[in-house]
């Protein structure tokens, strides 16, 4: 007999209606809406140490590669790792957020379904990647890129699979082993690197500490959560997850594949050099900016638990949202400011090129740190194709832009593309006022003082 399978909690009409209407707070909505806050404190806590240890590793495992390895050799390294994340991230196909959201908590035998119909889907997705090798050969004009790009190719079953036992640890609000995990397999990636680097391996050194860093992440999540892979299937339960995750992973995915403008397009018409150019200031940026992931991973577990109250809902929002820009709005203003100096001395004066695109990403950033917990808000209450649309629009204003603005005024053209592609987020603002209307009283203040250093030196590029 069929187990009876969890099911997402999508927002019914009468669901919605509550949240549309504030409601009063009883002593159960109390207690739950403060066992919620201690959670997520928690959560926050670690997830917070993690990703601000990670952005420690991560500056020293930049500052090794850059000067042991060149701009080329990264820039090669960061085109073959940003289409294989990219295909591991397709290949979950909004499985693992359907794992989170789902009620009752599923059990064994549904984490097993998922790993059969997740394995299913990295195979063909590791296919089709094989397949791309002679259209990316022609793209690029060259082959260099093709070793390392097969070798992580290798390694993307390993990284979409952990999906799943990491979703059950997160879905326990188990954030501390979670950062452990991931903090660890860094560590393991950057300590390989490094010790590679230094013995002559160019771009093999952080091809191979990633490798590494999926060899060790994917059993020590299913250690940690409790679960051994088991072939299991069943067909309703398949279709179940596969048509909740078609319009999360589309929306998802469609936001990842801006991650795929430097490689293909700014690889395209700027070579090597370019890519890793643009790749060094997200680098920097999107480091400072790990709030947003924290808030992101959390904000689904979190407001899920709040959806049927509304003012708890938005006051969770506005609150995090006011953290996140103050918090990392002085960070990205900084580094305008000091990052030169800070470039030419501790990564070497070929490096200072990565400074002229450094303050229009800190720009996307910051806006975007705006926007990020609102689409997971959105996720939250079913609204998964508002969020599309918005991603949807973004991606092609990057796009076009780039493609526009690149070949004429060089990687800055990328940086004008980031800054100009935030008007997209104008549709996740509108969705979200349906449900729940937030105030941007104390926001937007904060985020244009913190924005004036960037927009000043941008001018300044221009005198």
């Amino acid at each position: 007999m069929s187990p009876a399978f969890c099911r997402p909690t999508f927002m019914s009409s009468h669901a919605k209606h509550a949240l549309a209407e504030p409601v009063s707070t009883s002593t159960d909505e109390y207690l739950a809406t403060a066992t919620v806050t201690v959670l997520t404190r928690r959560g926050a806590f670690y997830l917070g140490t993690r990703y601000g240890l990670s952005v420690l590793i991560s500056v020293g495992n930049m500052l090794v590669m850059t000067w042991w390895i060149g701009p080329h050799a990264y820039g090669i390294f960061v085109t073959a790792v940003g289409l294989t994340t990219f295909y591991a991230a397709v290949a979950r196909f909004g499985i693992d957020t359907y794992l989170i959201r789902c009620e009752p908590m599923p059990q064994e035998r549904e984490y097993n379904i998922a790993f059969t119909v997740m394995s299913a889907l990295v195979g063909a997705t590791v296919a089709l990647g094989a397949c791309l090798i002679p259209l990316l050969r022609r793209w690029y004009g060259g082959t260099e890129f093709v070793g390392p790009y097969l070798a992580l190719l290798a390694s993307v079953p390993l990284t979409a699979l952990a999906g799943v036992p990491i979703t059950r640890l997160e879905r326990e609000l188990n954030f501390r082993v979670v950062a452990a995990i991931e903090l660890a397999g860094q560590a393991v990636a950057f300590v390989s690197a490094l010790i590679l680097a230094m013995r002559g391996f160019g771009v093999w050194a952080p091809v191979c500490g990633m490798f590494l860093w999926q060899v060790f992440a994917f059993p020590a999540a299913c250690h940690m959560a409790r679960l051994l892979p088991r072939p299991a299937f069943d067909t309703a339960y398949a279709k179940q997850m596969l048509t909740y995750g078609l319009g999360v992973s589309l929306s998802l995915r469609t936001w990842q594949l801006r991650t795929l403008v430097n490689p293909l397009l700014v690889g395209r018409f700027a070579g090597p050099e370019g890519v890793a150019y643009v790749a060094f200031a997200v680098r920097v940026a999107e480091g400072f900016g790990f709030l947003r992931t924290v808030a992101s991973r959390l904000g689904i577990a979190a407001l899920a638990r709040l959806q049927h109250n509304r003012a708890a809902f938005q006051a969770a929002l506005e609150k995090a949202l006011f953290v996140q820009v103050i918090t990392l709005g002085p960070l990205l203003s900084a580094f305008v400011f000091f990052g030169p100096w800070i470039t030419r001395h501790f990564f070497g004066a070929r490096w200072i090129p990565a400074m002229t695109v450094y303050p229009f990403v800190a720009v996307g950033v910051l806006i975007n740190s705006v926007v990020n917990l609102q689409a997971s808000a959105l996720f939250v209450v079913g609204r998964e194709w508002a969020v599309m649309r918005a991603y949807g629009s973004h991606l092609v204003m990057l796009t076009l832009a780039t493609c526009l603005l690149l070949p004429r005024l060089g990687i800055t053209g990328y940086g004008w593309a980031e800054v100009l592609a935030c008007g997209a987020y104008v549709f996740i603002h509108l969705a979200l006022a349906d449900v729940a209307a937030i105030s941007y009283r104390r926001i937007l203040p904060a985020t244009a003082v913190f924005l004036l250093p960037a927009l000043l030196q941008i001018a300044n590029f221009y005198r």
